[in-house]
């Protein structure tokens, strides 16, 4: 009896073991911070699912440092000309080329289908908002010049699709469905799927910026 207790206790073990080495890794993928001279940020990873797209999209990239560094760069010469126009920067609202410092960002790289690379930038000035950034991408409604975004193809060096938020107060829009990690399930087989955290799944009718 004694010597039976032993052998399922060893084989109890083994199946253990054997089970622990089948259990899928769960991969994550988080958005990255990062710093220049005059900006920080937050790039978020191509496979990050967000509420909106850009013109002829036709994929997704995930912007580098000096993809970060160039968009930046291409934004602080030429925003004061794409902004001439002060759009809801009346009174106490910022013109936004006039406090460039004051702005955390948020950036989410596309593909066009001519094969461009889009950097797609997200300005945020609220304290309130600031340790929340890495968490997801943030859309809001009213505070004026506190909000804004605009496009930066990285091909062309063109900058250009400014959208600076109205007037009012603010309103940090809620995800189009409830915020949920999609992940697909390892499979049943010899070579099970990896679990994959992509972000956050979006309702496939979605908002073009």
């Amino acid at each position: 009896m004694k010597k039976l207790l032993t052998v399922l206790s060893f084989v109890l073990l083994i199946t253990s073991i054997y089970a622990q080495e089948r259990i899928p890794v769960e991969e994550t993928w988080k958005a990255e911070e990062i710093r220049g001279s005059y900006y920080h940020g937050f790039v978020f990873h191509k496979n990050w699912e967000v509420d909106f797209t850009v013109e002829s999209q036709d994929g997704r990239f995930t912007p580098s440092d000096l993809d970060i560094a160039k968009a930046e760069a291409l934004i602080k010469k030429r925003i004061a000309y794409v902004n001439r126009n002060h759009e809801n920067q009346e009174g106490k609202c910022p013109i936004i080329d006039e406090h460039m410092l004051k702005y955390e960002r948020q950036y989410v790289g596309f593909t066009d289908n001519r094969g461009a690379h889009i950097v797609w930038v997200n300005f945020l000035w609220d304290a309130n908002l600031a340790k929340r950034l890495g968490d997801d991408i943030i859309l809001t409604t009213g505070g004026c010049g506190h909000f804004w975004h605009v496009k930066v193809n990285l091909d062309t060096e063109k900058v250009y699709g400014l959208e600076v938020n109205e007037s009012g107060d603010v309103k940090v829009l809620p995800r189009l469905k409830k915020k949920a990690p999609r992940i697909s399930r390892p499979g049943k087989g010899p070579k099970p799927q990896r679990i994959r955290k992509t972000g956050i799944i979006h309702d496939p009718s979605e908002v073009t910026f």
